[in-house]
């Protein structure tokens, strides 16, 4: 995504077009989340990005920020109700009701915003003072929320929203299944971590380092431990993990994947209560790794898709129908793909792209 390119128009496209192969994945935004990110920042020229999903009933669920500081993270996830709730607070809630324009709402906030606690705690406690906002809806709610931002000085511009807004169309379709998406393929990534947690009322008692760091990287409402030395996690861990009512295995998206949990009985001792262990680790989705060797071949667009196609698992004559082009066009698109790569047939380019 960062291979050189003739023109800044030329690098402006290539941008448009990973951020079309992330959203198309169809795996939702937090997976891909960073990735993201970065491509809203290249696309408008901001100092740094922000994503924030939302539930079924519009609370934020999770989010991604780029390089906001994390005790101002923490106070989003665990102290919002308290600070961050009021006549003159901006922020997601706001930005997510359907009564007011999709892009833009903060590009001239009021002064007293500027007195608000999500100005003072948030943006400018990240070193920013400008925001862009754009709100993201898919089947009918509005799922996303997307934020720029910038620094004190010069501040975003209609046409710098009018960019932005184009991007709502991809980022609505990481919510909708992808007619080009397969089964979503993981790796398990990083350290196993660990909880036990008490016999009867299945409290945390204890976490190890992995598991914390875990739980820091996973932004999970109610979950801030970022700020933290001493890990203090909330009784109902549980039934934040999705592991309230099954001790089967449950994964939630988080930036960058899933994080997936699983809890067991340990053994008891001397008649004693067992108590439980959860168990957490990081899943990649091994699509969006595709996603990034594609997008740093030498190929047009459509070959890139063609490819990718490939790798996802796709069969060769599913690109008649997937990617729109005949038996001879195709013929030819493989021949640039097959030199590319050093690929022999389909087959093997598959095995190469993965």
């Amino acid at each position: 995504m960062t291979m050189p390119t003739s023109s800044p128009a030329a690098a402006r496209q290539r941008l448009w077009h990973a951020l079309a192969m992330y959203c198309g994945l169809g795996l939702g935004l937090a997976p891909v989340a960073p990735e993201v990110c970065a491509v809203l920042r290249g696309l408008v020229g901001a100092d740094a990005a922000a994503l924030f999903w939302l539930d079924a009933q519009g609370r934020h669920e999770g989010f991604f920020h780029e390089d906001s500081p994390a005790g101002a993270q923490d106070l989003f996830l665990n102290e919002f109700d308290r600070l961050f709730v009021g006549p003159h607070e901006i922020n997601v809630p706001t930005l997510a009701r359907a009564d007011g324009p999709r892009i833009g709402r903060m590009l001239d906030p009021g002064a007293r915003y500027f007195r608000s606690n999500s100005y003072n705690l948030l943006v400018r406690a990240s070193g920013h003072h400008h925001t862009l906002d754009l709100r993201v809806e898919a089947q009918g709610r509005t799922r996303a929320v997307a934020m720029l931002f910038r620094a004190p000085g010069p501040g975003f511009t209609a046409e710098n929203a009018a960019l932005l807004e184009r991007a709502v169309g991809w980022l609505a379709r990481a919510f909708a299944e992808s007619p080009a998406a397969m089964p979503a393929h993981t790796a398990d990534a990083g350290a196993v971590g660990h909880v036990v947690l008490e016999a009867e009322s299945r409290f945390p008692l204890f976490a190890d380092e992995a598991a914390a760091q875990l739980l820091r990287q996973a932004n999970l409402p109610g979950l801030g431990l970022r700020g933290e030395t001493q890990v203090t996690l909330p009784p109902d861990l549980l039934e934040r993990l999705g592991l309230a009512r099954s001790e089967a295995a449950a994964r939630m998206a988080v930036p960058g994947g899933w994080l997936a949990a699983g809890m067991s009985t340990l053994h008891s001792l001397a008649g004693r209560p067992a108590h439980h262990l959860v168990t957490l680790q990081m899943q990649r989705p091994r699509s969006v790794d595709m996603v990034q060797r594609v997008l740093a071949l030498p190929l047009s667009p459509l070959q890139r898709e063609l490819a990718l196609l490939a790798g996802l698992g796709h069969a060769r004559a599913d690109c008649h129908r997937l990617a729109g082009v005949g038996e001879a066009a195709l013929k030819k698109h493989l021949r640039a793909i097959f030199a590319a790569t050093g690929a022999r047939d389909w087959e093997d380019l598959a095995q190469r792209i993965r």
